[in-house]
């Protein structure tokens, strides 16, 4: 296997970022397009004196340069890496980070690049094309740690994933997982709802080296997979995920749900809640009131509002006495049970300037549960030509099991209301 040569001399000054930090240089990549350098910055153990290893490895970082990530992921996920590696590697150099240029010279003749047996600083100089044909998935995999402390280019490292799901299509087992390290950022949540996680020590070790980096939506992932797989996530571990962004709420049982920290209720999305049951909602709407019990008005409601799933009648009721002007779309949110006992004026107080909307709606529940149970009159004085209330001159007997058989409350003409009476006081007449 054959590496293309090149000659020559290749020299980089490295600058100061802001507040004097090694900042990003730019490196001309393979056939004049740019290369990503991405430290996947678990830092090597640094004694008090240069060394050989430490020194080769700051040298190679440095001839190879560094640019800013180019695909937002990178951007999100590793934008700092690189500082502080190299302030660690450089601890006892006696210059200034600005005075500091390094020439180097590399022999790019024709080279016989070998099947490689060992992850170390020497794969960096590879093609990705060479890391294709010399590096296999097991080596990867029995060497993951060693993969964490060279600092790889985002291309290589997307060569060493493709390695890995060719090695693992149907997903990493657990005994990769647990090692994968800053790794983690390559995978996807789709590749991570593969995964059989059933280890929390797996899950803690992942949300440690995700923390202070954006990728919600892999630890939304792993969180899921776990959960699924009948994990139970212990405080410690809910009160780091608390620092991540809460897309992970509704896969956590009710149970879990209550040791939520009152910090998640606040920076809870509505969209975060979307995907939760009836049963977590019940848990998640007393902790959104306690947490916001020091507002009023409608800096409450506007935080209170994606937590309504989980509201009863007597607090719908409450809102409906505050001019909230509630959209149909919350109000579609509703538990069933909690808005039929409501009156049409209820209703009516609740949705405000959005009542209109209850016409586009009153194929679909609640609202065509609600209608259903309210006299027609009542309606039509609404003025929307909502249809399917109780007709005028007939009378609900709210019977349950009859409801239960029937699908709907019983409907009886005065006639045979009256009759059903008479006979009954008839009954209580002493003989």
């Amino acid at each position: 296997m054959g590496g293309a040569g090149r000659e020559g001399e290749i020299g980089h000054t490295l600058g100061s970022g802001a507040g004097g930090s090694p900042g990003p240089v730019p490196s001309p990549g393979v056939n004049g397009g740019t290369e990503t350098m991405a430290l996947q910055t678990a830092q090597p153990p640094l004694g008090s004196r240069w060394t050989s290893t430490r020194g080769s490895l700051l040298l190679l970082l440095l001839s190879l340069g560094w640019v800013l990530p180019s695909r937002a992921q990178a951007a999100d996920s590793r934008l700092g890496v690189m500082t502080p590696w190299l302030q660690g590697t450089s601890r006892d150099l006696t210059w200034q980070w600005p005075e500091l240029t390094v020439i180097l010279s590399r022999d790019r003749r024709d080279t016989q690049r070998q099947k490689a047996h060992v992850v170390d600083e020497n794969l960096v100089f590879y093609e990705e094309w060479e890391l294709e044909a010399c590096v296999d998935g097991a080596l990867l995999e029995a060497q993951m740690d060693r993969v964490n402390m060279v600092p790889f280019t985002y291309q290589q490292l997307d060569v060493f994933k493709r390695k890995l799901d060719q090695l693992y299509p149907q997903g990493y087992p657990e005994s990769l997982i647990q090692h994968l390290g800053y790794f983690f950022f390559e995978i996807t949540p789709e590749d991570i709802h593969k995964w059989n996680v059933t280890s929390l020590e797996t899950v803690k070790s992942l949300l440690k080296v995700s923390k202070g980096h954006k990728v919600d939506a892999q630890v939304a992932a792993l969180i899921a997979c776990y959960v699924a797989g009948g994990g139970q996530l212990d405080k410690a571990t809910l009160d780091v995920l608390a620092t991540f962004s809460p897309t992970y709420l509704c896969v956590l049982s009710p149970e879990q749900l209550g040791s939520v920290q009152h910090s998640v209720i606040w920076v809870a999305r509505a969209q975060d809640l979307d995907a939760c049951r009836p049963p977590q909602m019940d848990v998640l709407y007393p902790k959104a009131r306690t947490a916001f019990q020091n507002l009023s008005g409608s800096e409450y409601f506007e935080r209170i509002k994606p937590y309504l799933g989980g509201a009863r009648t007597e607090d719908l009721r409450a809102l409906s006495q505050q001019n909230v002007s509630m959209d149909t779309a919350t109000f579609k949110t509703l538990q069933r049970e909690a808005v039929l006992p409501l009156t049409v004026a209820e209703v009516q107080n609740l949705l405000g300037a959005n009542l209109a909307g209850l016409k586009a709606e009153q194929g679909n529940s609640p609202v065509r549960d609600w209608i259903l149970r309210q006299r027609q009159d009542d309606l039509d004085r609404l003025g929307l030509g909502l249809r399917g209330g109780i007709p005028n001159g007939y009378l609900v007997m709210d019977l349950s099991f009859r409801e239960a058989l029937s699908g709907g409350a019983r409907l009886l003409r005065p006639g045979p209301v009256f009759t059903a009476i008479l006979a009954l006081l008839l009954g209580l007449i002493p003989k």
